[in-house]
């Protein structure tokens, strides 16, 4: 019997998820994860850079943008570990 998996590309995941927060995950197909890394990127990097010096809202958004690409990576790992033949 042979499992038909749709399989997605890493890079235009990792692409994605640096043009836009959590676009990543919405192309995987994983879209509610993807709206809220969206919504909780902009809120950080919105209040942030409003509410707090460049030196110190830099490295936050930079941490978040970081963690973000991570989670992408990580979620793409997960839908396509090769799954076995039945």
């Amino acid at each position: 019997m042979f499992v038909l998996t749709l399989s997605k590309s890493l890079a235009l995941t990792i692409l994605l998820s640096v043009i836009i927060y959590g676009l990543g995950e919405i192309y995987l197909g994983v879209i509610n994860r993807g709206v809220i890394v969206l919504i909780v990127g902009v809120a950080i990097s919105l209040g942030a850079s409003l509410l707090l010096p460049f030196y110190v809202a830099a490295p936050i958004i930079f941490a978040y943008w970081i963690w973000q690409l991570v989670d992408a990576y990580l979620q793409y790992r997960r839908l396509n570990i090769p799954r076995e033949k039945i």
